[in-house]
This record gives C-alpha cells, sequence and structure tokens, in this order.
C-alpha cells in the first residue's frame, strides 16, 4: 500500500455510506484514495484493502486518467460549495478484471477526521445504458419503418384524440411541419370530409382493426382537398392504446380513373360518330353511283335512240358530276387519313396571301354568282406567310366551301387577312349564313360529326372539312377559333403564330434569285 493516510477506524457516519447500495469513493489532496466502501468493492471487484492509499487511476481507464486528475483539481479549486451531491455526471470506470463500464458520479468536498477530502457517490449504469441503446435502437428500427413507407403513418392516442406521432409522409401529405402535426386532434385532419370520430368509435369497442381502407379525403393546410384511402387498427405501443392510421394518396388513381372515364365516353361518342358517319357515307356513295349506272346503262342502252340525241350530253354531264362529288368524298376521307398517320409533308415557303385569297376567289366565284352571294376581302397588303401553299390553299378553299354552302341567298361571304389579336397573323373566313348552336361549337372539328359539321349539313359529305382544316393549321403550329350565332351567321379564323410571319421583301428576294 502506498505511504500516506487512509480511514481505518469508521465513524458511525461512515458505517452508513458503508452501508449504501451506491459505491463510495473518497480521496485525499495526494489524489490517493482514503474511503472504499462495500458498495464499490462490488462494483469495481477490489477489496477496500487493495485500494486505500492508492491513487485514484486505478479506479479509470488510461485514456480518461489525465483529463480526470484536471477536472479534480478544477473541483478542488472551485470552493466547497462549487457542486451539489444531486449533480451528477457521467464518467468511466475500470474493474480489477480491466473491463470498463459507465458510470455516473456526483462529488463534493467534506472532512474526515479532520481532513480534507474529496467524495465521490459512484452509481454503475450499464445495465440502464444497455437498455438506454436498446430503446434507441428500437426507437430507430420503428422510426426507420415508419420513413420507409410510402403512405402516411399517424399515431393517435385513443384516449384522447390526438396526434403522438407521425412519418415525414405524413407530413408532406398534410402540407405541414411534422411538428405541426403532433397534438392536433385526429378529426381536424380530416375536417370537412372523411370519416370523423374514428379513435373515439375505436375506443368505446364501435370498430376494430385492421379496417379495410375506405376512401376518403383529407384537408391540407391550404385548404386543398385530397383523395385518400385509409385504413387504421388499434395496437399498443409502449403501453398506450394507439390508433395506427395510414393514409395512401391515391390523387394519381383518381385522376386516372377520371381520365378512363373521359376515355371510355370519347370513345363511345367516336364509335357513334363512325357510325353515323358510315350511314351517312352508304347514303352518299349510293346515289351518285346510282345516278352513274343508270344514266351510263341509258346511253349504253341508246334510250334515246342514236348518240346524237342532246340527252345524252345531259347524261354525260350527270355522271362526270357525280363522278367528281365521289372523288371528292373519297379524297376527303383519305387526306384525313394521311395526315393523321403524319403522312402528308409540308413544304414550306412564303406566300404572298393576297394573290393566294384572290386564287381561291376565282375557284369559288362561280358558286358564289350561282347562289346569289356577295363577296368582300380585306387585306392589308403586307401579309406575308411562310407555310405550305397546298395545305393552306386547301384550309381556305374549305372554309369557303362551307360559308358559301350555308349562306342563304343575298347574304355575303368575306375572307380578312391581318394581325392577330396576340399577335401572329388571322386569316378570317366569315358569311351571314344560319349559324351554329353554342352547344355545338366545341366539338365541330371532330371527325364524322355529320350532325354537326357545317360542312354537312342540308348539303351532304364526308364531314371533314374543318377537322382536315384543324389538323393541317396545327402541323403549322396555329390554332382554329371559331364564333358563331344562331340566324347571323359564322367566322373562322385560322391564328397562325408569329414565326410564320415573313416581310414582303423574303418574295421578293427569292424571286429576283430565281430569275
Amino acid at each position: 500500500m502506498a505511504g500516506g493516510w487512509v480511514v481505518i477506524e469508521t465513524s458511525p457516519e461512515l458505517a452508513m455510506l458503508d452501508a449504501l447500495d451506491e459505491g463510495v469513493v473518497a480521496i485525499d489532496d495526494s489524489y490517493s484514495i482514503v474511503f472504499f466502501n462495500r458498495s464499490a468493492e462490488r462494483m469495481f471487484g477490489y477489496s477496500s484493502l487493495e485500494l486505500l492509499g492508492r491513487p485514484l487511476d486505478v479506479l479509470l481507464p488510461e485514456a480518461h486518467r489525465a483529463a480526470h486528475r484536471s477536472q479534480v483539481e478544477g473541483f478542488r479549486r472551485d470552493g466547497p460549495t462549487s457542486r451539489k451531491m444531486s449533480q451528477r455526471t457521467e464518467v468511466a470506470g475500470r474493474r480489477k478484471s480491466g473491463e470498463t463500464f459507465d458510470a455516473e458520479a456526483s462529488i463534493a468536498k467534506t472532512t474526515i477526521d479532520g481532513r480534507r477530502v474529496l467524495m465521490a457517490v459512484v452509481r454503475d449504469v450499464t445495465r440502464r445504458k444497455k437498455a438506454e441503446a436498446r430503446l434507441r435502437d428500437l426507437e430507430q428500427r420503428q422510426r426507420t419503418i415508419l420513413e420507409t413507407c410510402g403512405d402516411a403513418i399517424v399515431l393517435v392516442d385513443t384516449e384522447t384524440g390526438r396526434v403522438i406521432d407521425a412519418n415525414s409522409r405524413a407530413g408532406v401529405l398534410f402540407g405541414c411541419d411534422l411538428s405541426e402535426l403532433i397534438g392536433v386532434h385526429r378529426d381536424d385532419l380530416h375536417s370537412g370530409a372523411g370519416p370523423r370520430g374514428a379513435a373515439a368509435r375505436i375506443r368505446t369497442g364501435a370498430e376494430s382493426g385492421p379496417e379495410p381502407g375506405p376512401v376518403a379525403a383529407i384537408r391540407r393546410r391550404d385548404g386543398t382537398l385530397v383523395p385518400v384511402e385509409v385504413t387504421h387498427r388499434v395496437t399498443d405501443i409502449e403501453g398506450r392504446s394507439t390508433l395506427v392510421e395510414f393514409v395512401r394518396d391515391i390523387s394519381y388513381h383518381k385522376e386516372r380513373e377520371r381520365e378512363l372515364v373521359e376515355a371510355r365516353e370519347a370513345a363511345r361518342l367516336a364509335n357513334e360518330s363512325k357510325t353515323r358517319f358510315l350511314a351517312n357515307m352508304s347514303h352518299e356513295l349510293r346515289t351518285p353511283l346510282n345516278a352513274v349506272i343508270g344514266m351510263s346503262e341509258m346511253i349504253r342502252d341508246a334510250f334515246w335512240g342514236p348518240l346524237g340525241h342532246p340527252k345524252y350530253a345531259e347524261y354525260a354531264a350527270d355522271i362526270n358530276d357525280s363522278g367528281r362529288h365521289l372523288l371528292d368524298l373519297i379524297n376527303d376521307i383519305l387526306d384525313l387519313s394521311r395526315i393523321e398517320l403524319d403522312k402528308v409533308p409540308l413544304r414550306d415557303e412564303p406566300i404572298d396571301l393576297g394573290e393566294l385569297v384572290d386564287q381561291c376567289r376565282r375557284t369559288v366565284m362561280s358558286l358564289i354568282r350561282e347562289r346569289g352571294l356577295t363577296w368582300s376581302n380585306r387585306m392589308s397588303g403586307a401579309e406575308i406567310l411562310l407555310g405550305d401553299r397546298r395545305a393552306v390553299r386547301q384550309m381556305l378553299l374549305n372554309l369557303l366551301s362551307n360559308a358559301i354552302k350555308h349562306t342563304p341567298k343575298g347574304g355575303e361571304v368575306s375572307v380578312i387577312a391581318g394581325p392577330g389579336p396576340n399577335g401572329g397573323l388571322a386569316l378570317t373566313v366569315a358569311d351571314t349564313g344560319a349559324g351554329i348552336p353554342a352547344d355545338r361549337l366545341s366539338t365541330i372539328t371532330e371527325p364524322f360529326n355529320l350532325d354537326i359539321d357545317i360542312s354537312v349539313s342540308r348539303q351532304g359529305g364526308a364531314g371533314l372539312g374543318l377537322t382536315i382544316t384543324k389538323r393541317l393549321l396545327e402541323r403549322h403550329g396555329g390554332e382554329l377559333l371559331v364564333d358563331s350565332r344562331v340566324g347571323e351567321g359564322t367566322t373562322v379564323h385560322l391564328m397562325f403564330p408569329d414565326e410564320r410571319l415573313r416581310s414582303r421583301d423574303d418574295v421578293s428576294g427569292r424571286r429576283t434569285s430565281a430569275e
């Protein structure tokens, strides 16, 4: 035993310390152990006789010794009341076997036999530390499970109905920080939508989990409603009856369901349109074919005598008209098919709209005179469009054909070209015809709508004129707009984007270089 002063005779106070369940170790000013109670003997594995007079270092892991000496010296200088017995700090201890362990110690200054000592009350917290580590591991695994789940998870105390925990997905779903969910009443999360009072009903036994997912809705912090599927069950967590609620955002599925319903409805309408189209086409094709067959048979059989009879020339003209009508019908169908399959190549070139409109006017002028209509056009004189000349001409003729067919005698058909209201260029065809009901305007460009398309009403045809026009315009990056009032007429705008505009110098320059 090292030289120095040690406590051999024990006073009643020291005897009481010796009987404590916690280890008590006292050191003198030389850092030597002068008192070591029985609990300390059991804790460290030494007898008091082995340690009395030896330095405190023997009870400390080597890595902690220098720092501990420094702390003790600082504590000794601070005064007798600088620290109370109840103030514990974590330390590391070393047993006789060399094993290190976690401990807590509180230190106080006192006197024994008139000498100053530092007395430490030491508690072995190894078991507690292991339990805490297991608890942390359990909590971490629980948190990992909560966070790994793709659904929002909310834990609700069934007694209070308030949220006691949730995963981060719940914060995202409800549109708030996770901390803002804690303490909120479960029913408030379903404010305005979805089942209310679930926690209370389960607490009273009205429900038992797991409950299959009912479709409900939650209200996010910003007020928006989100459709959700909710599944919950009651379990015991840390001795507390807890409602575990799984909340799945089904917005995507609801949107897909809506799109599916719309697609089915669109398919149904398309099927009805095609059915009507086929019925109409059977009539449209049979009528001219019957005329062709009947008149050609009369010519073949010399019904009016030798071929010089004037009736035969009339029949030949009728056959020609019927054949052209059939060709127009077939061409419309083929054109739409090619456009839908993107088989119509466009060749961009500068187009003088003034010249193009004049060409189209000459094409339809005989029909205008025949129907007793008036024609007008207004061009600014600078409308140069970059586009496919054949396609733009077809679009314009389709619109003019519609306007002429549905404008009564004495009416007017006009063409206007100029800047669009939001930039770009607007090529407009207007008439003073019957007009289109407002509830049909949104569908007049759909194919095969024979009861709606203005190119067919009372006149016959495939019902594809506006559809073809719209598709060709979209290929040019444009948009088709229709304004109409029943009894007043219809105005159709071909809206071309800014990038389709060119200056008149572009046309002049190309012509000069070509020459």
